[in-house]
């Protein structure tokens, strides 16, 4: 689908199935990420609250909860 005014600002949530092998690597991936731009700029969690990076950075931490939190309901560990 090509991106447009109409449907480049959809915010509805998308659900998605995973695999254990595709699960584990998503929570890796989101591991590294998130260290990753911590490496790059130490001081990310004293950057102001509107700054792009620290919102990224939130919002990645935010998803790696929210797939461990998934994790764990699903294989019980």
């Amino acid at each position: 689908m090509e991106l447009t005014e109409e449907n480049y600002c959809d915010q509805q949530p998308v659900t998605m199935e995973f695999t254990f092998e595709e699960h584990d690597l998503l929570n890796d991936i989101l591991c590294h990420a998130i260290d990753g731009m911590y490496i790059a700029c130490p001081s990310i969690c004293e950057m102001p609250m509107d700054s792009e990076i620290r919102q990224r950075y939130e919002m990645l931490e935010e998803m790696r909860d929210r797939s461990y939190d998934l994790w764990k309901t699903r294989f019980g560990n």
